[in-house]
């Protein structure tokens, strides 16, 4: 089964998203992670398929996040969540997917149903 892990510190939104991705993508399992130590402690145990990342997480940034991950786990494919959407040209130049927090639901499907297919070719 593919696995996708959702890091984000607020749990509202977590659950949401977890829920449209639920909805949507049947077969992935779905885990989250509220902090950057959870977050690396489950990129370790699980190895997930594609990892959505919040911008900011506990006074990390995204971005540094996403730089270590691509690091250690070079095949990961990783959403970088922002609510402004000029953090777009820094999130993929750290080799990220950009999802804008405030873009609709079809518009968040639509980005994680392409950075998947994306992963699929690596």
């Amino acid at each position: 089964m593919r696995k996708i892990l959702i890091a984000d510190p607020d749990q509202t939104f977590r659950n949401a998203l977890a829920l449209l991705i639920a909805r949507r993508f049947e077969n992935y399992h779905i885990d989250e992670a509220a902090d950057t130590g959870t977050l690396l402690q489950k990129l370790a145990d699980d190895q997930p398929d594609l990892l959505i990342l919040n911008w900011s997480i506990h006074g990390v940034s995204g971005p540094s996040v996403c730089t270590l991950v691509r690091n250690t786990y070079p095949d990961l494919k990783v959403v970088l969540l922002s609510p402004n959407p000029e953090d777009e040209a820094a999130a993929r130049s750290v080799g990220a997917v950009f999802m804008c927090k405030g873009c609709s639901p079809a518009e968040s499907l639509a980005t994680l149903t392409s950075a998947l297919r994306e992963g699929e070719k690596r």
